[in-house]
């Protein structure tokens, strides 16, 4: 029999089997329904039926539903809807067990398990009295924290504990590090999980390293909330890319992740380098690479010195809090003698503070320094730089490197061994067109042997800037700058200085010919008052000055060929001051190309260069494709109407014409690079100053030479230097470097360290011989050895948040 109808056709069908076992009503809701064989089979077409005391709810394509053995069949865009249990099923075909209360999927499912987890499989089975899903097909399921478990060979989900069973699991978390278990269970409600034979695959940058290749395995493994818990571990975070085996790795009978702490955790390991036994810890840990600071041990430095013999410094880094930290770094010699440094850091709402202070004794003397910079702002437009250094003897910077070769210490990593600099500054921003700059500064000579003359005070030392806008008109802008000092120094010399600038300069502009043109007008009030000094006259002093300043030139372009251009650029500078300047002749400025067309290139603040000149100078160059120079040259000379032997008689500006200054440059590939900066004498008989300086490189060998000497008007010295590197491949380097003294045949100092460097582990042997020509300070030989394991010992990050791993 066969009913059709046209409209909407709810069809109720009620009925019992056998074995005293009753069915549930089932609502068939279709256009479409087809009953056959007295009842027992019905047919429907794009409909749903619906199980209301199971609260269950079918769609699809076609039904078939056997009365006989109580089975719904159901095919084509099959959605199983369990509102009891908020389980939500799709697949191609499926197949409902009323007896059994179970549905079978055949083919791709997709089920969704209260809206938290997302099961990807294929021939499923859900059991709806035992709340279970079960397939041995491959599975993923995602949670609602972004992570992804992919079950190999089947899984079994009780859906109403969330716990999840499998043969082998892999688990893709949030971060995508990769998680390999075998017979794991998980349950996804306490986040509990237990399984044998772990593999951990971390990405490559999860300890901050994008070359790296971090792995951690073990036989068995627990986790819940609290701690991770694998035993028989093996954790490194190197790669093996071209190598036999890792650089290094941590075998631990435990390690532990303590969650809780954000710790790693390991118990009696053996720490293995290139597969060797080298080390064993009962105990170590870290933090977890989620942990910015954490205290703990950075890595030793072992030294060898010929004055100061055998020792070793075992820095600590301490996290006080979130806005403090300290770098402990005592140094421990083999004679029993030691420094305790420390440098403390402390970040503030508006600034920071670095603090750096040591304490040494020796057999004779207590020694000491303290260093603190302390920077920050009072308000958005003002801010501030203290610092002050101090040190109780002279040569104690210079004798004991407290650079050493790796950065535990901010503050030192700067320090002048020679000189101690202490200083208030102050920077006001007016507004966007007005600055203020005010310091108190104080320099302490550590190289001069009469404490009377050792210092030197600046107070105070301000800077004013004003730039005004103009009209359009005027094609230009205008700057007021006013600025000044007390100085004190050598016990009784007294220097009081006030400037006043007024300058407008001219915006660039082009004439019909292609010359870029440009010009200023500049004057000068200078004041001064001083006292017993040889730089300013006696007293009160006060001058007035001016400058006009005239520049042009021609930009010319050529195309040598389809692979090079080429670029002229011929310069003129008139220049002209009628007012008379101090007497600077024996002034230690050297006149070069790159500074022959400045207007301040006698180098003073409190003047301007006198008469009149013509600068004229040219510039070319070749570039390739890519605009990158190739070969080149600069020429500058200083013609002047007359000799005024009152301007630096170093710079040839006394004369009427100044030394040929200029430089050349040539790099004509990658490996070669050649650069030479002269002055040669007005008629080119002989040189004043030379400096050579050449690198070379091939393949992974580079060397670079550095040669500068001043002859005949300009001094007497001759100095070459060299810096070498020799990477033997990837992971293995030599670096070589010397400075020497040729008129005096003497070497200053010669540095050669071997570093072999990796992803995940660094070693250097740095060997030091220095000479000093110093008072009483003798010449030393050193060695130093590091050896990093990253990310154990490794520094990142600023005053406030270095942290060690």
């Amino acid at each position: 029999m066969k009913i059709k109808f046209t409209g909407f056709i709810l069809f109720f069908f009620t009925f019992c089997i056998n074995m005293e076992i009753k069915a549930d009503t089932i609502f068939f809701d279709s256009k479409n329904i087809q009953i056959e064989e007295n009842g027992n089979i019905i047919y429907s077409l794009k409909g749903t039926a619906q199980i209301p005391n199971q609260k269950i709810m079918v769609e699809g394509d076609r039904s078939k539903y056997n009365k006989l053995i109580s089975e719904l069949v159901i095919v084509g865009n099959v959605k199983f809807f369990d509102d009891l249990n908020d389980v939500y099923i799709e697949s191609e075909r499926a197949i409902y067990n009323e007896i059994e209360n179970t549905i079978l999927t055949k083919g791709e499912t997709f089920i969704k398990v209260e809206n938290k987890y997302e099961v990807f499989s294929k021939d499923v089975l859900y059991d709806r009295n035992l709340m279970e899903v079960i397939s041995k097909s491959d599975t993923k399921v995602y949670d609602d924290m972004d992570n992804i478990y992919n079950f190999k060979d089947g899984f079994l989900f009780n859906t109403f504990k969330q716990i999840i069973s499998s043969k082998r699991t892999n688990i893709i978390d949030s971060e995508n590090n990769s998680y390999l278990f075998e017979k794991a269970k998980i349950n996804l409600k306490t986040k509990e999980l237990a399984g044998k034979e772990i593999r951990v695959d971390f990405i490559d940058d999860f300890f901050g390293n994008e070359n790296n290749d971090p792995i951690l395995k073990g036989k068995s493994t627990t986790s819940n909330d609290e701690n991770t818990i694998i035993h028989k571990a093996v954790f490194s975070t190197c790669n093996i890319e071209n190598k036999k085996c890792r650089g290094w790795e941590l075998q631990s009978d435990e390690f532990i992740h303590n969650k809780v702490d954000k710790l790693f955790e390991y118990k009696n390991s053996w720490l293995k380098v290139f597969d060797q036994r080298v080390f064993f810890l009962p105990y170590f840990n870290h933090p977890d690479p989620s942990v910015k600071r954490k205290s703990g041990f950075l890595t030793p430095v072992y030294s060898s010195s010929d004055s100061l013999g055998k020792s070793v410094n075992i820095p600590y880094f301490l996290a006080i809090s979130e806005s403090k930290d300290m770098t402990l770094n005592p140094r421990l010699y083999s004679d029993n003698d030691f420094i305790l440094q420390s440098e403390y850091r402390e970040s503030f709402k508006n600034s920071e503070l670095v603090a750096d202070f040591s304490y040494n004794r020796d057999e004779k003397n207590t020694n000491t320094h303290t260093f603190i910079d302390l920077s920050g702002k009072i308000n958005d437009t003002t801010s501030y730089d203290l610092e002050l250094q101090n040190v109780t003897n002279d040569n104690y910077l210079k004798i004991h490197d407290f650079k050493g070769i790796q950065d535990t210490n901010i503050l030192m990593q700067n320090i002048n061994p020679s000189s101690l600099t202490s200083f208030f500054k102050l920077n006001k921003e007016i507004d966007e067109n007005t600055q203020l700059k005010t310091s108190v500064r104080m320099y302490e000579s550590l190289s001069e042997t009469k404490d009377s003359d050792k210092y030197q005070y600046i107070f105070p030392d301000f800077e004013f800037n004003k730039y005004i806008e103009l009209d359009e008109s005027y094609n230009g802008q205008f700057r007021f700058s006013s600025s000044g000092y007390q100085k004190n120094y050598d016990t009784n010399i007294y220097e009081a200085q006030v400037n006043n600038d007024f300058n407008f300069s001219s915006f660039n502009y082009f004439t019909d010919g292609g010359v870029l043109s440009n010009y200023s007008l500049s004057l000068k009030n200078f004041n001064t008052y001083s006292e017993n000094s040889s730089t300013f006259d006696e007293n009160n002093d006060h001058e007035l000055f001016s400058l006009m300043l005239i520049g042009s030139e021609l930009p010319m372009k050529k195309k040598i060929s389809d692979d090079e251009t080429s670029y002229l650029k011929p310069k003129i500078q008139l220049k002209f001051s009628p007012s008379n300047g101090k007497d600077i002749s024996s002034s230690g400025t050297r006149l070069s190309y790159d500074n022959v067309f400045s207007s301040n290139r006698i180098g003073r603040g409190d003047m301007f260069e006198e008469g009149k000149s013509l600068t004229v100078g040219v510039e070319y160059e070749r570039q390739n494709l890519l605009n990158e120079k190739v070969l080149g040259f600069n020429l500058g000379n200083v013609i002047k109407d007359k000799k005024n032997n009152s301007m630096p008689s170093r710079a040839k500006l006394d004369q009427t014409r100044s030394d040929i200054v200029g430089n050349f440059f040539y790099e004509p590939n990658d490996y070669l690079k050649f650069n030479y900066n002269f002055s040669y004498d007005r008629d080119l008989k002989f040189s004043n100053y030379d400096e050579i300086s050449a690198e070379f490189g091939a393949n992974k060998f580079v060397t670079t030479f550095n040669y500068t000497t001043e002859n005949h008007e300009m001094g007497n010295s001759e100095t070459i230097s060299n810096d070498t590197k020799f990477k033997l491949n990837n992971e293995n380097s030599f670096k070589f470097n010397t400075t020497k003294n040729l008129k005096d045949d003497f070497t200053e100092h010669y540095n050669l360290s071997y570093e072999y460097e990796t992803d995940c582990l660094f070693a250097t042997f740095q060997y030091h011989k220095k000479f000093f020509r110093d008072g009483n300070l003798v010449p030393d030989e050193s060695l130093y050895f590091l050896i990093k394991f990253i990310p154990f010992t490794e520094l990142r990050g600023s005053a406030n948040t270095i942290f060690e791993k």
